[in-house]
């Protein structure tokens, strides 16, 4: 099975091609001036790298949030306008849970945090368990929660190893939670990206344990309303 992927919920952009389990091309950029232009042409790119069209794709895998309200609508929407012009299959992965699996080798519970801006994060907290390098558990669900919350709700689950943090949430609120979490472990910068390698993977798993894939019904995951609908939300109440 072909999967196409990507990622366009940060700043970073990421397209990865993965055949039958095994990376065939990936492109990754730490900082992406509008995904709206980037996405399209880095795809063509990436399939015309391995000599491949879009129509030898199976399967389409984007990370669907949470993240950038508008970046995941544009990379969502992408996946939908392809594989239903193609009669093709779509999924979405969780962003949290794609980042984290950048450490599915490290055998320590992983935080991955990113940036939701308004004092708050977009966070959870993985496990990896037996055999090594296997799927990430979910300890923590993700949610949208402030620095305060989370490092209370990290402290309820009593861990007692070393604990990763990796993402853009770190850029704001490390020195926060390098002096309030004792075993805390700051992942390497080019961590905290997510790669679209680990969104095609984890959109494999899926399709070994869910039947429908219709495109139709990838949602997208935002975790709280958007600064519209809020606004909209308080001008009804006015």
């Amino acid at each position: 099975m072909k999967i196409l992927a990507f990622d366009t919920s940060s700043a970073s952009g990421s397209v990865a091609l993965v055949d039958n389990g095994a990376l065939a091309a990936e492109w990754t950029s730490s900082s992406v001036a509008a995904h709206a232009v980037w996405l399209l042409p880095n795809i063509d790119g990436l399939l015309k790298s391995v000599n491949l069209g879009i129509s030898d794709i199976d399967l389409f895998a984007v990370a669907n949030g949470p993240g950038s309200f508008t970046g995941l609508r544009i990379g969502v929407s992408v996946a939908k306008g392809l594989a239903w012009s193609l009669r093709k299959r779509a999924v979405g992965v969780s962003t949290l849970y794609a980042l984290a699996m950048n450490f599915a080798y490290a055998g320590m519970p992983v935080c991955t945090a990113l940036d939701a801006r308004k004092g708050e994060l977009y966070a959870a907290v993985y496990k990896f368990g037996e055999p090594v390098g296997c799927s990430p558990k979910s300890i923590m669900a993700e949610s949208a929660v402030t620095p305060q919350g989370l490092l209370a709700g990290i402290a309820a689950l009593e861990i007692k190893t070393p604990i990763i943090f990796a993402g853009s949430g770190l850029n704001a609120y490390a020195e926060y939670i390098k002096n309030n979490v004792k075993n805390a472990i700051f992942a390497p910068r080019p961590l905290w990206h997510i790669r679209a390698s680990n969104v095609a993977l984890a959109a494999l798993e899926i399709t070994r344990t869910k039947e429908s894939l219709d495109p139709a019904v990838l949602p997208l995951v935002y975790l709280r309303k958007s600064e519209a609908e809020v606004k909209k939300q308080e001008k009804g109440h006015g």
